[in-house]
């Protein structure tokens, strides 16, 4: 082949060469600088912005405010609420953005004007916090109890503009603090009275003999029919006294019993057929027994004893609401219902007056030994406690309403089990 030829192949080979080695290295620098801005795109997806951090923050705060159980508002200084957390907002049953814009009092404690000797106020007034004020909110059905304290936010002049307030509440703890001081009352009451009421039964005996001795012969000890009804009177004084006294042992120490399979109504009807009172004529009696009542496993003479307590409670209870209207010249038709039936692996004895009442300062004290609303000398304050007594001995409880004129005592037992 002649060279001229050959070296125009090898120059058009050459410059072929060279432009596609231009052009692998174009693409290669472009195939860098988009990796590069790959590289740095995916980078600035991975890095979050400030934006983002103030919002995961802000989340993050919101989430611990509602995570917390207390109730917690902010105020202003006319006492308008501009922040609460969730569980505020359940317990005053609204949702938030109804309660914000809203006074604090009008809100959660149901006022049209500020609290009494309010610990918001003294914040804003001082400028400092105030630890714990306790506060008793009242409705028709129950109390509770609250403690509440308050911390200031101040603004860029430094002055107080706002409050943070957190209400807790401690009804449950109280209550539980008040279990505690009455059995430590009831111990020390079981400790002093049970030497005291063995001593007093033996005399007691012996004084009961006599009198009924002096009552079968009244001729051989010169009694007239005034010694007759004296003496009589001084037999029932010490029948009385006795009793005290084993209600008192029966609180002290606990006794055994027999149990035995029992029929429920059985035993009321008894209870109800020995009531024998002044006054008992003032109510009537209505009894709602359930006729397929399940048996309970219990003492038969304790359980009639907690009955016949009760039912004679009623009856002073009506006999009392009598008089009073009486006073007034009103008349009272006083009613008592007994009831039964079984609930849930239970037997529920309901006993039911239109009496007096007990007032929700009253019924936290009605089991405690000697407590009694009644007059000096028409009450020993024992029969609630004897019966409260007896009831838990079976296992079972006490469960006391009054309302719309009306108190129920619920005696609930376990029903027997043959396993």
């Amino acid at each position: 082949m002649p060279f001229p030829i050959v070296l125009a192949a090898f120059g058009i080979f050459a410059a072929f060469f060279f432009f596609a080695l231009v052009q692998y290295r174009a693409l290669h620098r472009k195939n860098k600088a988009l990796e590069k801005a790959l590289r740095g795109a995916q980078g600035e997806r991975n890095l979050p912005s400030l934006t983002d951090k103030i919002k995961l923050s802000k989340h993050q705060l919101e989430t611990a405010f509602d995570a917390i159980t207390d109730f917690i508002c902010a105020i202003d200084r006319d006492y308008k609420i501009v922040r609460v957390n969730k569980s505020y907002a359940q317990y005053v049953k609204l949702p938030i953005r109804d309660i914000l814009g809203k006074q604090c009092f009008e809100v959660f404690w149901k006022q049209s004007s500020p609290c009494d000797n309010c610990p918001a106020g003294r914040t804003f007034l001082r400028g400092t916090q105030v630890a714990k004020q306790q506060f008793i909110q009242r409705d028709l059905y129950n109390v509770r109890y609250f403690d509440v304290g308050t911390y200031p936010v101040a603004g860029s002049g430094g002055a107080t503009e706002n409050v943070i307030e957190y209400i807790r509440d401690v009804t449950e703890e109280k209550n539980i603090m008040e279990q505690l001081i009455r059995s430590e009352k009831l111990a020390t009451i079981g400790t002093m009275t049970a030497g005291i009421a063995h001593e007093m039964i033996n005399p007691l005996s012996g004084i009961s003999g006599t009198v009924a001795n002096m009552l079968q012969v009244p001729e051989k000890y010169g009694l007239n029919q005034k010694g007759i009804q004296r003496v009589s009177t001084l037999m029932d004084a010490t029948a009385r006294a006795t009793m005290i006294m084993k209600d008192l042992l029966h609180l002290s120490r606990k006794e055994e019993g027999t149990s035995v399979l029992t029929e429920i109504n059985t035993i009321i009807k008894k209870a109800v057929n020995a009531v024998q009172l002044k006054g008992l004529s003032s109510a009537e009696y209505k009894l709602l027994l359930e006729k397929t009542l399940p048996k309970v496993l219990c003492d038969p003479v304790k359980i009639e004893q907690v009955i016949i307590n009760m039912v004679t409670n009623a009856v002073q209870s009506i006999a009392e609401k009598k008089e009073r209207l009486a006073l007034e010249g009103k008349e009272h038709n006083g009613m008592i219902i007994i009831s039964t039936q079984p609930v849930d692996g239970t037997v529920h004895i309901d006993i039911i007056d239109n009496g007096m009442g007990i007032s929700e300062d009253v019924k936290g004290k009605i089991f405690d030994p000697f407590f009694t609303t009644r007059a000096p000398g028409e009450g020993t304050g024992l029969g609630l406690s004897v019966c409260h007594r007896i009831i838990e001995e079976h296992n079972g409880r006490i469960v006391v309403e009054s309302n719309n004129g009306l108190t129920t005592f619920t005696i609930i037992m376990p029903v027997h089990s043959p396993q």
